[in-house]
């Protein structure tokens, strides 16, 4: 074997094939991998065998050679591909060792006449299951702002049953499902993180195997390592997608693999280190800071339904102001309605006029409530008259050149959600293609001249990754998020130059790359969305400042309520799936109303306060049958701690301890309570409901009107 080892880990490597044969945290004594290791794996298609792989355990390093720092280069001067034989394909990966793990940096020269399509490295083999008492989990961080889980052990599911030799899944950045390009593989008490560390956007998959299968397919139990003879685990390895043609040498990105203790908090910062050395947002509008309550509203379906003329809008919007709304996303305002016409903006004379619209956004911002219009730019609907000569040039192609396939969406006919009956479908658009980017800037322009407060551009978190077209100036498979990327640098410079210094733009799901430009997340963080049990506030422990609404869909929504006051969310009416307003859930209303009025009470403590989830505190149930969720709250004025509990439960009062250092002395408030009261640790929490433990004074204070530092 050839070792690498510090302090921290011990790295080692097989002498023939190079395999990793052992990654361990020497501080825990965690031995990642067992004797099912796994090294280099590429893809080289031929004809009639795309194929074609050369496989980890075929290969035969060439060299290993030391480096001063303590690090190496393992270096492949060919490899042997199952159905090609040896390819004069070399690969050389340089390995450093980390205060707490490893990067692996990898080229490829192709001097082979051959693509190399896809490179798996590194890759982790025989990863012992979790069991039911310490589960291993792999996260990777979603669009609605938690995480997407999948549990290592028994019951891993297979989705690609039949197209795949054993239990496979995989996550791929940037898509819904992987909004940061990191995996933590975790068991709640310690993981590793494993972060593609590029400098600029570019496909990652994070693939999980189990080899080689089910012992009892029917309960999903995973054979165990040795249990007929063979090994057995877990491969988790970074699939990146190169495509070096023959003769061209690429540089994959950089992979970092980290220990580290702790719960998933300690493995964001890990993630968080990385992505402050370029991490640059643009400013927050200021009239942010008092826009904790939305209202999303839909006008418009692609079936026409025209729910709303544009001059009723004001009126509509008086009252919703008079309830606590202080943004209105305004959703299917567009000609076709919502994803319909996509991607043009003209206004819809079914609706009214153009300058009908524009007065009414006026006399709405008049009001003080801010107007988001909702557009999208990543798909283009084959039904618009301007799709043939327009927008199909700029479509994305597949590898055998065909658009790929957007499938729309249904809504209120069945007809419309009916495959092949009336749903607007169509193709992705490439956002590489400066054409395609043109196209959206002039249709941006006609947003912009009706004069919103910003923008919500939906659907951000696009599963549309990969362009084959060679027409629109890139390299034949390349990730379009870049384009992405650089369409959001011009929409927010014209919208700064057209609108000014406040123009603010929001989306569903922004990877974190584009999070820098769309500086609030319109989400969903019901529980149950994106298969998590219980909604995590993932992406505002790591970004405390970025601005997410979330939906209040329920007529009695107090739950949802109680989660926003928890986690920091702006609280966002969408009854009857945004197509009503407050006046349709007064229930809702009501809930709303009274967290709104205590947020604004204690704006420095709950608000603009740091939001530290459970980091620092502990909130102990005397009865473990009563759901609750609670954070931590921190002053950016005067440090002082505020803790938000919050009971889910329906039919029992909540009576817990809060366990903070320090003897600050508090006070509880509720939103049903006119006055705080002393508490100590000790707090009861009524159901349905919310409690506020905040440093004494800070009621006072604010009552006075003073936001000032405590003394």
């Amino acid at each position: 074997m050839y070792c690498l080892e510090n302090d921290a880990v011990a790295l080692a490597f097989d002498e023939q094939t190079g395999a990793i044969v052992e990654f361990t945290n020497r501080k825990t004594g965690r031995a990642l991998v067992s004797q099912l290791a796994l090294g280099l794996t590429l893809l080289l298609p031929m004809e009639g065998c795309r194929n074609n792989r050369a496989e980890s355990g075929c290969q035969k390093l060439a060299s290993f050679a030391p480096l001063p720092d303590g690090g190496a280069v393992l270096r492949y001067d060919s490899v042997f591909t199952r159905h090609g034989g040896e390819q004069p394909v070399a690969v050389e990966i340089t390995v450093r060792l980390t205060p707490a793990g490893a990067r692996f940096e990898t080229q490829v020269e192709n001097r082979s006449g051959l693509t190399v399509e896809e490179v798996q490295y590194p890759a982790f083999g025989g990863i012992a299951p979790g069991g039911a008492r310490q589960p291993l989990v792999s996260r990777t961080m979603h669009f609605q702002g938690g995480f997407s889980s999948l549990e290592l052990g028994d019951g891993f599911a297979n989705p690609g049953y039949w197209g795949t030799d054993w239990p496979t899944a995989c996550r791929s950045y940037p898509s819904p499902e992987v909004s940061a390009p990191f995996l933590l593989l975790e068991d709640g008490r310690q993981g590793l993180y494993l972060g593609v560390h590029g400098d600029e956007p570019s496909f990652a998959g994070f693939l999980h195997e189990y080899r080689p299968g089910y012992a009892d397919n029917k309960h999903r139990r995973l054979l165990r390592d040795g249990e007929t003879g063979r090994p057995a685990g877990f491969c988790i390895s970074v699939s990146q997608l190169p495509f070096a043609a023959p003769g061209e040498t690429v540089r994959l990105a950089p992979v970092v693999a980290e220990f580290y203790q702790g719960d998933w908090h300690s493995g964001l910062e890990r993630y968080r280190a990385w992505r402050d050395t370029w991490y640059s947002p643009v400013p927050r509008p200021s009239w942010l800071d008092q826009a904790d309550c939305w209202m999303t509203l839909h006008i418009n379906s692609p079936e026409g339904c025209c729910r709303y003329r544009y001059t009723e809008l004001p009126q509509l919007m008086r009252r919703a102001g008079r309830q606590g709304v202080k943004v209105l996303q305004l959703i299917g305002w567009a000609r076709g309605g919502q994803d319909g016409d996509e991607p043009y903006q003209d206004t819809d004379p079914r609706l009214g006029t153009r300058q009908e619209l524009k007065d009414s956004i006026a006399q709405i911002e008049a009001m003080g409530i801010h107007v988001l219009l909702m557009c999208k730019f990543k798909w283009a609907d084959q039904s618009t008259p301007e799709y043939a000569r327009e927008l199909y040039p700029q479509t994305m192609k597949d590898i055998y050149g065909d658009p790929v396939y957007f499938g729309g969406y249904s809504y209120q006919t069945t007809l419309q959600r009916v495959s092949g009956g009336s749903r607007r479908v169509g193709a992705g658009l490439c956002h590489l293609s400066e054409g395609m980017r043109r196209i959206a800037r002039r249709e941006m322009e006609k947003l912009l001249d009706l004069r919103p407060s910003g923008i919500l551009y939906d659907e951000l978190a696009n599963p549309l990754l990969l362009c084959f077209d060679p027409a629109h100036g890139h390299r034949p498979g390349a990730c379009i998020h870049p384009g992405t990327v650089q369409l959001a640098k011009e929409f927010y410079a014209m919208g700064r130059e057209k609108i000014g210094p406040d123009f603010f733009m929001a989306g569903e799901g922004p990877s974190d790359v584009l999070s820098q430009y769309y500086r609030g997340d319109y989400i969903r963080s019901g529980d149950g969305n994106m298969g998590e049990a219980r909604h995590t506030p993932a992406w505002k422990y790591l970004e405390p400042d970025w601005h997410i609404a979330t939906c209040l869909v329920g007529f009695d929504d107090r739950e949802m309520v109680n989660q926003c006051m928890t986690y920091g969310y702006a609280m966002n009416y969408e009854p009857y799936n945004f197509k009503g307003t407050p006046d349709d859930v007064p229930e809702t209303a009501r809930a709303v109303t009274a967290a709104q009025a205590l947020r604004m009470k204690l704006k420095e403590y709950i608000w603009d306060g740091e939001f530290r989830h459970t980091v620092g505190v502990r909130v102990e149930a005397a009865d473990d049958r009563v759901e609750h969720i609670y954070s931590l709250f921190v002053s950016r004025r005067s440090g002082r701690r505020t803790v938000v509990v919050a009971n889910q439960s329906a039919g029992m009062a909540l009576e817990a301890r809060v366990c903070l250092e320090g003897a600050e002395t508090f006070d509880l408030y509720r939103p049903d309570a006119p006055e705080a009261a002393p508490s100590g640790d000790r707090i009861t929490v009524p159901a349905r409901s919310f409690g506020v433990r905040g440093a004494r004074g800070t009621r006072r204070l604010w009552a006075r009107g003073h936001n000032i530092p405590f003394r």
